[in-house]
């Protein structure tokens, strides 16, 4: 077993070797059975930092657009393509072409809050004879509590909250609202056009403590060797040094999480190796039976008497958010890469090889190759015995969240591994079959590991595959064998935007390589019926530079026999919407349709109006800011407004964005989170009227921020900071009212002299957390000199 003991510089050799150009808009679908028009969003495919780049000959294509942050899929045997959303709702396309079908809506038991949602999604390998679908969520409910869902959320609202203390709530980053990850089996009947859940359903396994609202459930695949696997997270605050220090959590009737003393926070991911109490599932990957929801015989703790313990393979993750099976690696015992998205310092591909003990990658005492900077001053015991013992599994592969990782152009500064595939398509050359790719959503960007001679990932031949990705969360093989990825879907300036997610593919063309059709009108798109409207094709492109041909549907016939010119003139009656298609062709046999939608009768988009905030507010974590908006429509019906927050952290000057609220109706109230800065507020409000026509404000708050002084008596001994270690004075910027994080530590020698921590200047233990005041301040640990 390859193990942290491992050379720094075996570490550094391995990593020295998260606009959209050339897709397809599909039009957008007609409702699903038992759905509105207006529970259609639009088709917006969304923008990117930078065109993809990508090897020679492959290309992107969008399968499916218009989706709402779909973070799962999962492919049928007849070709069905199942998505989930993050709210809860599952949806089934028969084939990339035809009408959506609800299968199923669980958001009101789905806790759809910060990164929680519905995150796992798994079809019966013996679909449809065995017709059941597997869904992996945040479970609005306390664990082991009899009270039903929803414990925090509100029923018909697709996004949830966590209400604030003001509120006489635990507040989402206060106390935390607890609750737990849920794998449930769905039984599906078909319907004309899809499948639809049949009402019975079985709730296989429930655990994974979530106490604060990130590192929440994860990934949820049926096995090569036909078990189910499943990961989540440890539940604790993203920004503390978590040891379950926080406060006491909202636990009505008891504490489900674990003893805090011992195993809380961050280090529940540990729980496996303690005893006295029940065994969680947080940090760990499990395997259980399809039928039963019981461990695996063969799993590495079969023999322990606690049933989570017998489920779990592997343990001591952060967010173990997806995972992949090494193809050949054996039916009934397979090779599992699994990424870990990091805190501070380092992202993970850790490896579960088959056959052995359960791996233990380390956190929260280890992170990368690393001691975690946060926990190793705290002697914590779960930790000081890692330490000794050297057992903590190094990572298969692990990258910084600065720098490039292979000389890829994608943004650098932060980090979050997203999805990890194996490459099986028969059409790629040889290099890619096999080899193993994976994602980062805050990169925007795709890479390729290549093999060694036995055919196993080589963590020295990492070089860029998709440059420019579009906010991928999850890499998977189609029925073909191509790479596909679900994108999120989010704007150009980094705004969630509703109806902007997309199942994308990467195809290899070896041949001629088909054009890329699209429209542009060079006239408002609506307008008085009679519509007159002048259409472009002529934006199209072909990668050959062929002379392209063209051939209209205008009167929705599904005939391309309306016109063949680049630009028509058309008139559209009526006062319903209406799809006008191209078909581009490049003479070589390659072609590609492209699509618009007119609005003939509609008077045009919504008027906006926003009350507040006003947009030069500036904020303090908690503050309560509430978001008022009007709207009128030319049309005279009354528009719909909703709000959207998400919250920008950009370390290095490169940002990603975290949702707070997603697309919330009316005015309502939005409380400032705390987070590392530079960070700030990104707001967006929609009005939307009964045709589906918008009009969207976006604009950015920014934070009151301070300066803080960390020092030491006598100067110039190592603290840790927010979980990063500073060997000397260091002064840092921090949003106001921000919790930080700080340790001294217990003894330090210098030039043969020792040192004994005495005092912080404010009063507080060794460890403890620092909420940044409105001035600038100095804080200083004060050590005395041990007399030998």
């Amino acid at each position: 077993m390859s193990h942290r003991a491992l050379t720094a510089t075996l570490v550094s050799s391995v990593l020295a070797s998260l606009t959209v150009l050339g897709v397809t808009t599909p039009a957008p679908a007609a409702p699903a059975p038992g759905e509105t028009a207006a529970d259609q969003q639009r088709v917006v495919v969304p923008a990117r930092a930078a065109d993809p780049v990508l090897p020679d000959r492959f290309q992107e294509e969008v399968v499916l657009g218009g989706l709402d942050q779909p973070t799962a899929v999962d492919f049928g045997p007849a070709g069905e393509i199942f998505v989930a959303d993050k709210a809860g709702v599952v949806r089934v396309w028969e084939s990339p072409e035809a009408q959506p079908v609800q299968v199923v809506d669980l958001s009101t038991e789905v806790h759809n809050l910060y990164d929680r949602g519905l995150l796992g999604l798994a079809v019966d390998p013996g679909f449809p004879e065995r017709p059941y679908l597997y869904v992996l969520y945040a479970y609005d409910h306390v664990l082991g509590s009899a009270e039903p869902a929803p414990r925090w959320g509100v029923p018909g609202v697709s996004y949830d909250d966590c209400p604030d203390p003001e509120d006489g709530g635990p507040g989402a980053e206060d106390m935390g609202c607890v609750a737990s990850g849920r794998l449930s089996r769905l039984t599906l009947a078909k319907v004309p056009g899809g499948w639809r859940a049949s009402g019975e359903k079985r709730v296989m396994l429930e655990g994974w403590c979530m106490q604060y609202p990130s590192h929440a459930t994860g990934s949820l695949h049926v096995g090569p060797d036909g078990h189910l696997w499943a990961s989540g997270g440890e539940g604790a605050h993203y920004l503390e040094v978590d040891r379950g220090q926080l406060g006491a959590p909202y636990w009505p009737g008891g504490n489900p999480c674990g003893d805090p003393a011992r195993e809380g926070g961050s280090l529940r991911a540990q729980d496996v190796r303690t005893t006295g109490d029940p065994t969680g599932l947080s940090g760990a990957v499990v395997r259980i039976d399809l039928e039963t929801g019981e461990g695996v015989p063969g799993n590495p703790f079969a023999g322990r008497a606690e049933e989570n313990a017998r489920r779990i393979v592997a343990y001591g993750m952060r967010n173990p958010f997806r995972f992949a099976f090494r193809p050949g690696t054996g039916g009934t015992d397979p090779e599992v890469y699994v990424g870990d998205v990091g805190q501070g310092g380092w992202e993970e591909i850790n490896r579960l090889r088959p056959g052995g003990p359960a791996e233990n990658f380390g956190w929260p005492c280890f992170e990368g190759p690393d001691r975690n900077a946060g926990f190793d001053p705290l002697d914590l015991p779960l930790c000081e015995s890692l330490y000794r013992d050297g057992s903590a599994a190094q990572p298969f592969y692990a990258y910084p969240r600065t720098g490039a990782i292979a000389g890829e152009s994608c943004p650098t500064g932060s980090a979050s591994i997203s999805g990890l595939q194996f490459g099986a398509s028969a059409t790629y050359p040889s290099a890619y079959r096999g080899a193993l790719f994976f994602s980062d959503y805050s990169r925007q960007c795709i890479w390729v590991m290549g093999k060694r001679a036995d055919g196993s990932p080589d963590p020295r031949s990492v070089r860029p595959f998709l440059e420019g990705a579009a906010s991928p969360v999850e890499l998977l093989t189609g029925p073909e064998g191509d790479l596909y990825y679900l994108s999120l879907g989010v704007d150009a300036q980094g705004y969630p935007a509703a109806g902007a997610g997309s199942l994308r593919r990467v195809r290899y063309v070896a041949g001629n390589r088909p054009p890329e059709a699209r429209i542009e009108s060079r006239t408002p798109v609506w307008g008085p019926s009679p519509l007159d409207v002048v259409l472009d094709a002529s934006v199209s492109t072909d990668a050959e530079d062929d002379i392209l041909g063209y051939r209209w549907d205008l009167d929705g016939d599904g005939e391309f026999d309306d016109a063949d010119s680049p630009e028509v003139y058309t008139t559209v009656t009526g006062a319903e919407d209406v799809t006008v298609r191209v078909r581009v062709t490049d003479g070589n046999g390659g072609e590609d349709i492209g699509a618009i939608v007119l609005h003939p009768g509609d008077a045009g988009p919504p008027v906006l109006t926003i009350a507040s905030p006003a947009r030069d507010l500036r904020w303090a974590v908690g503050d309560r800011i509430p978001l008022a908006a009007t709207a009128t429509d030319p049309d005279g019906t009354e528009p719909t407004v909703t709000w959207s927050v998400a919250l920008a952290h950009c370390p290095n000057d490169v940002c990603h964005t975290h949702p707070l609220q997603t697309a919330v109706p009316g005015d309502t109230l939005v409380r400032a989170p705390d987070h590392e800065h530079p960070s700030y507020l990104l707001v967006s409000a929609t009005a939307t009227d009964g045709r589906g026509l918008s009009t969207t404000e976006s604009f950015r708050l920014d934070p009151r921020t301070v300066r803080l002084r960390f020092r030491t008596k006598p100067g110039g001994l190592p603290l840790s900071i927010a979980g990063v270690r500073r060997a000397k004075t260091w002064t840092g910027t921090f949003i106001v009212g921000s919790r930080v994080t700080v340790t001294a530590p217990k003894r330090h020698r210098r030039d043969r002299a020792r040192f004994v921590f005495k005092r912080w200047s404010d009063g507080g233990r060794r460890t403890h957390t620092y909420v940044a005041p409105a001035r600038p301040a100095t804080l200083t640990a004060v050590y005395r000199r041990q007399k030998k």
